[in-house]
């Protein structure tokens, strides 16, 4: 049943076995795991059925001074869908070593091992509309596809793994007429949560609000906060009035060791010879999904080297200098904020940083549009190619990949990063329309997310020298300047409430339930002590669909689940 809080009366009381805040992906695909569980879930969504800019307010919140994170409030949305909404659709699993205790990454290691995350990935992937769970070239593409590049091979660089796209799927979108048709969970529009009150341990009761004034509250046995690696942290801090500084902050890790991912395009591999074969486009599986290859640092390089996971992408020129001469880039960039916003923001970001040198003048725009014109033709395919596969398909081709002239592709970089108590998240002075105080963000480029970067350029440049298939050029007097210019991922919010195994490293246990608080989970990247290279939704997913196996072995060590007093939502 989908509802809609503006239609409840000021004061109601609604009562569930489950309370879940948060209808993106964590929330929805927690709730459907529950569905026919016995358990009475009350999902509560801050937003509508449709995005309405007037909800977005409350996302907003300051960067600190010095650091280059996005404003709080891009790359993400209060609708039903979450982000999800406006995603790109990468899907990508973490690697085992991501989990594991490296003596070179501090506050590295997961109190869960791999097989327990692994084995709810296949299981997560049918909610991404994603096909099979299969990432390696030979199994997702048959034994026959051809090598990422011809002859290459080195023990130090992996060349045979995938990441698979989406539809991408609209969380939202796609489990309404599921969740409306249920009797068991019921979504609550316009519900905002304001307040868990918790004086003694377990959360008592959790103030909501539909309107600033309209107040309802929610009693259950459990609550589950799905709502993003900014709005957990900022929840638990609001709905602490002692000098803790929030719910499960026994250890100060609280809205601390914030990671996004250090994104970056650096140097540029030269094909020996440029027409060298590579597998550079979008390739279609059996089973009708979109992947694209992707390069990565072994395990054992990682190991012997003391690095930080890190991938590469093949990439085309900075799209915001017109010096690249193609007619397709230079259409993309003046039509640039039609994109998607997870694609937008890199060029957003590319033209923040040269608007100075290259926009001064009409000269900039001028030369775009002359790559257009004397491209035309080249143009007019690409834009009936773009309306047929993008535009108006229901499974859309993720984003373009322009072909060098030259045989040359600058890198598209990916790289996780430390733990790093000094980047986070806190609370500011300001607060929204409902009274609870604004973020501010502070996320940090980590000297060792440097080095490992650094390193991991110079690994890749001797690993192709060794293959003779391809030359790797950067300037090694410049490199370092060039990678403390790397940006954050702004849409994964990571690590701002870790799971560890003692209240002293971290926020929640290994089942993902506050320290301190037994019946309050959460469901969020957030709780990943560490980042990986990946993009984390698809870990996110599959954390939320372990934790509605733990949530259902606690509700039948309880006993029979209390049927749930909902009546008044039915009516």
């Amino acid at each position: 049943m989908i509802l809609d809080a503006l239609s409840l009366a000021p004061g109601t009381s609604l009562e569930a076995d489950l309370c879940i805040v948060g209808g993106g992906a964590a929330g929805l695909s927690l709730a459907c795991a529950l569905e026919g569980s016995g358990l009475s879930v009350l999902l509560l969504e801050a937003g509508g059925r449709k995005f309405d800019a007037a909800a977005q307010g409350g996302l907003n919140g300051e960067v600190a001074e010095g650091s280059i994170h996005s404003p709080p409030h891009m790359y993400r949305r209060r609708v039903l869908g979450g982000a999800t909404s406006i995603w790109g659709g990468r899907c990508v699993p973490f690697d085992p070593i991501d989990l594991e205790r490296r003596d070179w990454v501090p506050q590295s290691g997961w109190p869960i091992g791999w097989e327990a995350l692994s084995a709810y990935y296949p299981a997560a992937q049918q909610y991404f509309e994603a096909g099979a769970y299969a990432y390696d070239v030979p199994e997702a593409l048959g034994p026959g596809a051809p090598p990422t590049i011809e002859g290459f091979d080195d023990p130090d660089i992996t060349a045979s793994r995938i990441e698979r796209f989406s539809r991408p799927t609209d969380f939202g979108k796609a489990n309404s007429a599921r969740l409306a048709a249920s009797t068991q969970v019921r979504v609550l529009l316009n519900a905002h949560a304001v307040r868990l009150v918790a004086e003694n341990g377990p959360v008592e009761v959790l103030e909501g609000a539909s309107a600033p004034g309209r107040g309802f509250t929610v009693r259950a046995r459990r609550y589950v906060l799905a709502t993003g690696g900014l709005e957990v942290p900022r929840l638990l801090m609001a709905s602490d009035p002692s000098r803790r500084g929030g719910l499960g902050n026994e250890g100060g890790a609280l809205g601390r060791y914030y990671m996004c991912h250090a994104e970056n395009t650096l140097g540029r591999l030269r094909l020996l010879p440029a027409n060298r074969p590579i597998a550079l486009d979008f390739e279609v599986t059996p089973d009708g999904i979109y992947v694209r290859r992707k390069f990565g640092l072994s395990d054992a390089a990682q190991r012997r080297e003391g690095l930080l996971n890190t991938i590469f992408r093949l990439h085309y020129p900075l799209i915001a200098d017109p010096a690249h001469g193609s007619g397709v880039l230079s259409a993309m960039y003046l039509v640039k904020d039609a994109i998607l916003p997870e694609y937008r923001r890199k060029l957003a970001t590319i033209e923040i940083a040269n608007r100075g040198k290259m926009q001064r003048d009409s000269r900039f725009w001028l030369a775009h549009m002359a790559n257009v014109l004397r491209d035309s033709p080249g143009v007019l395919n690409f834009g009936q190619k773009w309306l047929r596969k993008r535009t108006f398909a229901s499974r859309k081709l993720p984003f373009v990949v322009v072909r060098s002239r030259d045989g040359s592709y600058p890198l598209d970089v990916n790289a996780e990063q430390v733990p790093n108590p000094e980047s986070r998240v806190t609370l500011g002075r300001e607060t929204d329309a409902f009274g609870l105080p604004r973020l501010r963000v502070d996320w940090r480029l980590h000297p060792a997310d440097v080095d490992s970067l650094v390193r991991s350029m110079k690994l890749a440049r001797a690993a192709f020298a060794r293959s003779g298939v391809a030359q790797l050029d950067f300037d090694d007097a410049t490199i370092e300047d060039e990678v403390r210019a790397s940006t954050p991922v702004g849409g994964h919010h990571i690590g701002t409430a870790r799971m560890s195994e003692t209240p002293r490293d971290g926020v929640v246990n290994a089942d993902c339930a506050v320290h301190g608080v037994p019946n309050l989970y959460i469901a969020s990247s957030a709780v990943f002590p560490t980042c990986s290279h990946a993009n984390p939704t698809l870990t996110i997913v599959a954390m939320a669909l372990r934790l509605a196996d733990h949530l259902k072995a606690r509700a039948a060590e309880d006993g029979a689940a209390a049927p749930g007093r909902l009546a008044e939502l039915a009516q």
